[in-house]
C-alpha cells in the first residue's frame, strides 16, 4: 500500500446512514462510485465493497486482487460529538484514496507463484497509482491537500 493521496472537494456527498456499512463516520461511499465510475470508463470491471475503514473500489482479480481504498478524515471534534443524524459539510472533509494489489495467501498456488516472482504486481499496481493520480490531477473541483 502506498500513502495516497489526501484532497478537498465538495463532489462526494456524504449519504445519510453510509456509515451503517462501515464504522461510526468512515465515509466515501460517493467517491468510491464517482471512481467505479471513471475507472469503469478506461476498462476496468470495477465493484465497490464497504470495509470498517471506508470504501473499497476493486479494480481487478488476476492472482490478486487490485484495488483502490476510499476514505476521510474530519476534526477530531466531529468524532467526539458523533451523531448519526447530523451529517459532516463534505466540503470539510479531508478525503484519501490509496491504491493496493494483495496476493491471497489461501490459494496455495497462487501463494506460490507469486512467491516465485511469476504474478506481476507491481506492473499493474504502478499503473493504477498512475492513472488514480492523473484522475485527481485532472478533476478542477479536488484541491490536493497536506496529509493530516
Amino acid at each position: 500500500m502506498n500513502e495516497g493521496i489526501w484532497f478537498k472537494s465538495p463532489l462526494f456527498n456524504i449519504q445519510k446512514n453510509e456509515d451503517d456499512n462501515t464504522n461510526p463516520g468512515c465515509y466515501g461511499k460517493s467517491l468510491a462510485e464517482w471512481l467505479s465510475l471513471k475507472f469503469g470508463e478506461i476498462g476496468y470491471d470495477t465493484e465497490i465493497i464497504p470495509e470498517d475503514w471506508g470504501w473499497c473500489v476493486i479494480c481487478e482479480r488476476n492472482g490478486y486482487v487490485l484495488w483502490i481504498g476510499c476514505g476521510c478524515l474530519q476534526e477530531e471534534s466531529f468524532s467526539e460529538h458523533y451523531d448519526n443524524e447530523t451529517l459532516p459539510d463534505s466540503r470539510d472533509i479531508c478525503w484519501h484514496v490509496f491504491t493496493t494489489i494483495e496476493v491471497s495467501i489461501f490459494s496455495f498456488k497462487t501463494y506460490l507463484k507469486n512467491i516465485l516472482g511469476q504474478i506481476d504486481t507491481v506492473g499493474p499496481l504502478s499503473k493504477l497509482d498512475r492513472e488514480l493520480k492523473e484522475l485527481i490531477d485532472n478533476e478542477s473541483s479536488i484541491t490536493i491537500c497536506e496529509e493530516p
